[in-house]
């Protein structure tokens, strides 16, 4: 007697499911950071205290997913020494994380620094932050997409975005200049909205990072080897002379 049922693929088994599942991970964490720059920022625009302090009571939940990932990645490294791709993927994660963190608490740095509104937002200035944060939140989602699928790609196109978002951030520093110039007395609402642009300017940067290690797991690429670093101009003189 014949067995005709049909054959089933082969489900991924040891090594694979523990990498697929160490990256669900940090997926996992990645969504946590980026609802706590979401909710953060929300906070600081509207100069709600009470939702600032719903996102610093994540804090501890962010840690404890980071502690949680160095944990599981230290025991995969012991107990399967996994070499090649597997290795670089571990390694990778590793500092995935820590770039992880650094995203979530820098939303948890915008919920710091909220106050109550006393003025008006400068039009302006506002519409640069908000598309700041609607570019850095989707840059994030991008590297940890990458991140899941192996897509090398895709996290190479996190740093053409990089670019805007310091473009964007460039124009914040001049209209919060300017805006200091008209109107000294807004100086403190003004400084925090200086550290706002500053911090998603720092949320891209760590976008950017977990694509480079995605790349690095993927290909055994450096960042040197497909993008080489570019001169840097210092921001005096970007600006056009004085005519």
């Amino acid at each position: 007697m014949t067995d005709d049922s049909p054959i089933t693929p082969e489900e991924p088994r040891g090594a694979d499911v523990e990498i697929r599942r160490l990256k669900e991970q940090a997926k996992e964490m990645g969504q946590w950071a980026l609802q706590m720059v979401h909710n953060g920022w929300a906070a600081f625009n509207a100069g709600d205290l009470d939702a600032a302090q719903k996102v610093l009571d994540r804090d501890t939940e962010l840690d404890r997913f980071d502690e949680n990932i160095e944990h599981e990645i230290i025991s995969f490294l012991v107990i399967r020494q996994p070499a090649a791709v597997d290795l670089r993927t571990a390694a990778a994660l590793l500092k995935i994380s820590t770039h992880l963190d650094r995203i979530g608490r820098l939303g948890f740095d915008m919920a710091r620094i909220t106050t109550p509104k006393t003025s008006p937002d400068v039009p302006e200035l506002a519409g640069v932050l908000a598309a700041m944060d609607l570019t850095v939140e989707s840059m994030v989602q991008q590297s940890l997409d990458a991140l899941v699928e192996d897509q090398s790609a895709l996290a190479l196109g996190l740093f053409v975005r990089d670019d805007e978002v310091d473009r964007l951030h460039r124009d914040a520093m001049r209209l919060i200049v300017e805006g200091l110039r008209r109107d000294p007395q807004s100086a403190l609402r003004l400084s925090n909205e200086l550290l706002v642009a500053r911090h998603f300017e720092r949320i891209a940067d760590n976008a950017c990072k977990i694509g480079e290690k995605t790349i690095y797991a993927v290909t055994g690429q450096r960042r040197s080897e497909y993008l080489p670093r570019h001169p840097y101009t210092p921001y005096i003189l970007e600006r056009p002379s004085p005519k």
